[in-house]
């Protein structure tokens, strides 16, 4: 992969993690954002370090909205059985 090849993995984990943000949508981009920003830093493990880095925060950032998304979905799971066993009879 030439260094345009590896911004486009960038670029592209870059859009992967900013719809990861959307709430339990999210979800499914952010496996995408995970593999595209670790093919970024694996292709730029000696090339470009800017490369690198960006990479690295792209990494972090969806492992961040990984976790958020797996706890909002178990939010979403919980709260019937919360409203259940909080009514009052």
């Amino acid at each position: 992969m030439t260094v345009a090849d590896e911004n486009k993995a960038v670029a592209t984990a870059k859009a992967f993690a900013t719809y990861a943000m959307m709430p339990f949508l999210g979800i499914l981009f952010c496996p995408g954002a995970l593999l595209l920003g670790s093919v970024g830093l694996i292709n730029s493990r000696l090339r470009a370090k800017a490369v690198r880095n960006s990479s690295l925060l792209l990494i972090a950032i969806a492992t961040v909205e990984l976790i958020a998304q797996l706890t909002l979905w178990w939010i979403m799971y919980k709260v019937p059985e919360w409203s259940h066993s909080s009514q009052l009879y």
